[in-house]
């Protein structure tokens, strides 16, 4: 489902995507590569894992109807990702949503964490 989940896997052993806590980067990017046009979202999220705290960047590929509302630098959230493949809507393989507060949804063809980095106290 996610590629390299691994890079939060192996820090966080019982990592679940209820250990996110916010938002703090959020950055749409059109691409031209091959004559084809691509986009990606790159959104940073904060992990707590017990008393420590990472930076996860993740990448979501070709995202596609994306809903976001936020109310300052850090805004909280509550993410799930949702399999969608059976619906055969072309590349729209994974639904992301915010699902308490609904400030976030999208959806993309592939998921990727890119880096993961430890925060300091």
């Amino acid at each position: 489902m996610i590629k390299n989940i691994s890079l939060i896997t192996d820090k966080i052993k019982d990592f679940s995507l209820q250990n996110i806590e916010f938002i703090v980067g959020f950055l749409l990017n059109f691409q031209n590569r091959s004559s084809e046009d691509n986009c990606v979202l790159d959104i940073d999220f904060i992990i707590k894992d017990k008393e420590k705290q990472y930076i996860a960047w993740f990448r979501f590929y070709n995202p596609k109807s994306i809903n976001f509302e936020s109310g300052g630098i850090y805004h909280q959230m509550s993410i799930e990702i949702y399999d969608i493949k059976d619906r055969g809507w072309g590349n729209k393989k994974y639904e992301v949503i915010d699902y308490e507060d609904d400030t976030l949804h999208f959806y993309c063809s592939d998921i990727e964490i890119i880096s993961l980095r430890e925060l300091n106290k």
